[in-house]
């Protein structure tokens, strides 16, 4: 994929999609596009930390292209490389073992408690380090964010068809990055208290490995409320069952009225 730009915001992601033969729904192209720059709150998430998409898409957006295409130096084995951060790292073909050194620094004026909300406020699109993605799990993520995004932006009865369309684009994108590196380790690296898209991950998997059709996960996912969402906003959902009390202490808390009649 050397004929378009790398994916750095929204828009690139889009011209990237379609270059790939996607047809990439316009719902969803909205929703990018106006809201690229916008500052995430707590509406939409802020259990995933990120300020803005185009943002994180300056930062990660070139997990979703070749990584022939954004890293194309040649160097003989043996060689010593050193590379800036926020970079995919492969070194060059060979049957032989090779040794991997990772380290992450943080300046002294930028410690953690200068940031608010799990935000970082350095517009720069620099990564802080702490935070590693692959395809697959930055996709999970902005799924996450796509998912909360589409269901605020869309609420009329009218637009359900144009979400589920933008929802399934994203979840059969998803299912593409888990067959092309279906590994289970993605599993540990998912938070314990993500235990719904942890058991669908795992089950798409098992059916990857043993060649079986993942439809009816793709479609579970889509309908779902809970698979690909954040925990902050699944718990911020009214319980069936409070609504339920709520609505009968309600009826239970109704003035009486007395009936009889008045001696005379």
């Amino acid at each position: 994929d050397g004929d378009g730009l790398p994916v750095t915001n929204a828009c690139t992601l889009i011209d990237f999609w379609e270059r790939q033969g996607k047809v990439v729904p316009e719902t969803l192209k909205e929703v990018l596009i106006r809201h690229g720059d916008t500052k995430l709150t707590s509406k939409h998430t802020k259990y995933l930390g990120w300020s803005t998409i185009n943002l994180q898409l300056l930062c990660f957006g070139k997990l979703y292209q070749p990584v022939e295409y954004q890293l194309g130096l040649q160097t003989e084995p043996g060689t010593t490389l050193l590379a800036g951060g926020n970079e995919i790292h492969a070194g060059p073909p060979t049957k032989h073992s090779r040794m991997f050194a990772f380290a992450i620094g943080v300046p002294e004026d930028e410690g953690v408690d200068d940031l608010e909300d799990g935000f970082n406020d350095d517009d720069t699109g620099k990564n802080d380090g702490e935070v590693q993605y692959s395809p697959v799990l930055f996709h999970i993520d902005f799924c996450c964010l796509l998912f909360s995004m589409l269901d605020h932006e869309y609420k009329a009865p009218e637009k359900e068809g144009s979400v589920s369309e933008a929802k399934h684009f994203l979840v059969e994108l998803l299912v593409e990055l888990i067959r092309d590196y279906p590994m289970k380790e993605y599993l540990l690296q998912i938070d314990q208290e993500r235990e719904d898209v942890r058991a669908w991950l795992e089950s798409i998997l098992s059916r990857i490995t043993d060649g079986l059709l993942v439809n009816g996960q793709v479609e579970e996912a889509v309908r779902s409320n809970r698979i690909l969402y954040t925990p902050d906003l699944i718990k911020r959902r009214p319980k069936k069952g409070k609504r339920r009390q709520r609505s009968e202490r309600f009826l239970t808390q109704q003035p009486t009225y007395n009936l009889m009649k008045e001696p005379g």
